[in-house]
C-alpha cells in the first residue's frame, strides 16, 4: 500500500516538474530558431497576394521575388528596410530570421531584412504571374457577382434585343465569375478552373439616390435601399475612361438601422437604352436595363 502511494507521489512529482519545465521554457521570451542570408531578385512591380495575421487572411500587394537558382517567382509580403521603387528590377541581399515566442498570438514567425543592393535596373520583369492569390481564397473570403443576370425591355420588338443580350458572352457566360476582395478594392474574373482571365481595381463612389435612370424602375432591386453608388471596374493597366461602370443599389434584406454585412445585398445595374436605340432604331426602344446580384 505504501509502495503504491510512493509511486503515485513520484509520478505526480515528475509530472509537476515536467509542467514547470515546459512553463519556464515558454516564459523565456523570444528565441531565434534559424538565421540565413542570401541574394534574390525583386520584380519591377508588386502583385496581389494574401498574407496571414493572427489567423486572419488579408489581400494585399506583395513583392514578387526569385531566389538564386530558382525558375519561378514567389510572394514575399515585406522586406524591412528596403526602399522599393516600382519600375525597377532589383537584385538584393537579405537576411531571413525565424523566431519563436509563446507570449505572442502567433508564436512562430519569420522576418526578412534588407542588407544591400547588388544591382538595380529599370526594366519590366518577365514571366510574372497575374497574382499570388490561392484559389481557395476566392471562394472563402471574396464576394462574387452572380452570372445569372436579370433584364427588362420596353420596345416594340423585344425579341431581337433579348436574343442579343443572351448571345453576349460577357453578360451571360456561365464559365466566368467575377470575384471582389473583402475591402472592395480589387476584382478578378476567373474561369471554372480558377484561372485568372482578367483582373483590375475597383473604384467606388457614392451617388445621389434621386439620380438613377428612369429605366431602373422597370426592374427594381429587392429589399430596402440603403445606399446608391457607382462602381468602376478598371482593367489592369487600363484607363478609367475604358472602365466598365455599374450603378449599384445597396439593399438590406430586412428593416434594420445597422444591418449586419451578411444581410446587405449589392445590386449592379446598367442602363443600355441608348445602346439599343442606336443598334436597333427600328424597334422603338424606350428602355433596356440589366441587373446582377452580388453574393457576399
Amino acid at each position: 500500500m505504501k509502495t503504491t502511494k510512493l509511486l503515485g507521489i513520484l509520478i505526480l512529482f515528475f509530472c509537476t516538474f515536467g509542467f514547470i519545465s515546459c512553463s519556464n521554457d515558454e516564459k523565456e521570451g523570444r528565441k531565434i530558431t534559424d538565421y540565413k542570408e542570401y541574394a534574390l531578385t525583386v520584380a519591377s512591380e508588386k502583385l496581389p497576394g494574401v498574407v496571414t495575421s493572427c489567423g486572419n487572411y488579408n489581400q494585399v500587394d506583395v513583392y514578387a521575388v526569385m531566389k538564386e537558382g530558382a525558375t519561378e517567382w514567389e510572394a514575399l509580403p515585406a522586406i524591412e528596410g528596403f526602399e522599393y521603387e516600382p519600375g525597377y528590377e532589383y537584385k538584393i541581399r537579405i537576411s531571413e530570421t525565424s523566431y519563436l515566442d509563446y507570449t505572442m498570438g502567433d508564436p512562430a514567425w519569420t522576418e526578412y531584412h534588407f542588407l544591400e543592393i547588388i544591382s538595380k535596373e529599370e526594366k519590366t520583369s518577365a514571366n510574372l504571374p497575374l497574382n499570388f492569390i490561392p484559389a481557395w481564397y476566392y471562394e472563402e473570403f471574396c464576394a462574387y457577382i452572380d452570372a445569372d443576370f436579370q433584364y427588362a425591355i420596353d420596345a416594340d420588338q423585344e425579341e431581337s434585343i433579348e436574343n442579343d443580350l443572351m448571345a453576349n458572352e460577357v453578360l451571360s457566360s456561365p464559365n466566368l465569375r467575377c470575384y471582389i476582395t473583402g475591402r472592395f478594392e480589387n476584382w478578378f474574373l476567373l474561369d471554372t478552373e480558377k484561372n485568372v482571365v482578367e483582373q483590375g481595381i475597383l473604384k467606388t463612389e457614392r451617388k445621389d439616390y434621386e439620380d438613377f435612370p428612369e429605366a431602373y424602375r422597370l426592374l427594381p432591386p429587392k429589399g430596402n435601399v440603403l445606399g446608391y453608388m457607382q462602381w468602376k471596374f478598371i482593367k489592369e493597366n487600363g484607363s478609367k475612361e475604358n472602365a466598365t461602370q455599374y450603378d449599384v443599389f445597396i439593399c438590406g434584406k430586412a428593416v434594420s438601422k445597422s444591418p449586419a454585412p451578411e444581410s446587405v445585398v449589392p445590386w449592379l445595374y446598367q442602363d443600355l437604352t441608348v445602346y439599343y436605340q442606336n443598334k436597333y432604331p427600328e424597334t422603338n426602344v424606350k428602355a433596356v436595363v440589366i441587373c446582377y446580384k452580388m453574393k457576399i
